[in-house]
């Protein structure tokens, strides 16, 4: 199963190929999942929300957080996409050169440049490194105007051995020796939603996050401005992602886990700049930007208590099952 999903490349580099995103299938101009005519609606979506934002006052910029073979696919042992067909490259050609007037910020380009020099994935995940991140943060910040928080290059990092993403799919699984980070030195969460504490509870194993929600304030950041962030794990309400690095920029940070974004929500925080953030693996679904995150948060709260009730009557079950073998 193993092969199917995660294929392993030179110098212990890990890809993910399969899963339920079929990774692999979107590297393809005209099949697969994701072919050009899909990434149209990604550009009309992107092209929708930089107009919308105008109208509304607001800067906006759409970040693809490219997929580990878009960035390192020379360390395939075996050929298996052509990495120049990746769906951020074909999507920012689609823009014909107007790409940076709606918003988007290029990643894949400058991370290619750097990969060499400094390595922006985890061998065995799927998601950057700490400096993986702190390039992605400082392109963003650039696109934006914004002052970059420079005292984030030098939080202290600790060192321990991890087993990762991809790394735990194997038998046995695969260690990594990682540093962990802390971002968040000034900024202060001053809220999470129920579907944030259900992705924080270990019993969910953060199957449970779209619909999260959470606050960042930070009076001494550089800049000051709100944020309202629209965004996946790559963001994520962990205090090493570009979320925590973002609540360290900015005087408030609104973080939604979701790829859609609810204009409801826009226009009652009047942010300074919205900024939408995905994984260039979850692209094969199109932007409707028809979330609401209220309905979101109720649904995902129901979801998780009806999983708490199943998980309870399990445990029941096994104790009655047990008394019973007990009592033969």
């Amino acid at each position: 199963m193993t092969e199917l999903i995660v294929h392993e490349g030179h110098d212990g580099w890990l890809f993910l190929t399969g899963g339920t995103n079929f990774v692999t299938t979107l590297y393809e101009r005209d099949g697969g999942h994701l072919p050009d005519v899909n990434l149209r609606r990604w550009r009309d979506a992107i092209i929708e929300r930089k107009h919308r934002c105008d109208g509304l006052g607001v800067a906006y910029a759409h970040l693809v957080a490219p997929e580990k073979l878009t960035i390192y696919g020379h360390k395939q042992a075996t050929p298996l996409v052509n990495v120049d067909l990746a769906p951020a490259i074909r999507l920012q050609q689609l823009f014909e050169g107007a790409a940076c007037t709606a918003g988007w910020v290029d990643l894949v380009w400058p991370m290619r440049e750097r990969r060499d020099e400094v390595e922006l994935y985890w061998r065995s995940d799927t998601h950057w490194t700490p400096d993986g991140s702190l390039l992605a943060y400082r392109l963003l910040c650039e696109a934006l105007q914004l002052t970059p928080n420079a005292e984030l290059a030098n939080r202290p990092c600790n060192t321990i051995h991890k087993i990762m993403d991809l790394g735990g799919k194997f038998d046995p699984p695969r260690w990594e020796q990682i540093r962990e980070i802390d971002w968040i030195a000034g900024a202060q969460r001053v809220y999470a939603n129920a579907v944030v504490r259900i992705l924080e509870d270990p019993v969910h194993g953060g199957d449970i996050h779209v619909g999260a929600h959470a606050i960042y304030r930070n009076d001494a950041a550089p800049n000051d401005v709100r944020i309202l962030l629209f965004g996946d794990s790559f963001a994520g309400v962990g205090s090493d992602r570009l979320t925590a690095q973002l609540a360290e920029t900015a005087r408030e940070l609104v973080f939604v886990w979701s790829a859609n974004v609810d204009w409801r929500l826009v226009k009652r925080l009047k942010p300074d700049i919205v900024i939408t953030e995905i994984a260039e693996r979850y692209m094969a679904l199109a932007p409707n930007d028809r979330f609401n995150l209220r309905r979101t948060e109720l649904a995902q709260l129901i979801k998780a208590r009806r999983r708490e009730a199943v998980a309870r009557w399990r445990r029941v079950r096994a104790n009655w099952g047990q008394r019973a073998k007990n009592g033969a």
